[in-house]
């Protein structure tokens, strides 16, 4: 069976990128059969965001339920805030 690059995924690859201090793991939810990326920073988590078909959202913690941005770079960014980690910033132009 071949790997596709989802929403989990490519969530997991921006929090990598934009909050690398924030432990961040792909997880298999069984009963689903859906990709969920683990977040936690220091005492933060772990906690699971999940992909709902339009917007990735918190699924487990004291905000489960609430929505995150359905861009993946926006949505690390929401992800790291809410944790309390900072999030790198893009260098700007010349």
């Amino acid at each position: 069976m071949r790997d596709i690059f989802g929403p989990a995924e490519k969530l997991h690859a921006a929090v990598r990128r934009r909050a690398p201090q924030v432990a961040a793991a792909i997880e298999l939810d069984e009963k689903e059969g859906l990709r969920r990326v683990r977040v936690t920073y220091r005492n933060a988590g772990p906690y699971l965001v999940g992909w709902d078909g339009t917007a990735y959202e918190w699924r487990s913690g004291p905000a489960s339920g609430l929505p995150l941005p359905p861009d993946p770079e926006r949505a690390a960014d929401s992800i790291a805030a809410a944790l309390g980690a900072l999030v790198r910033r893009e260098p700007s132009g010349p």
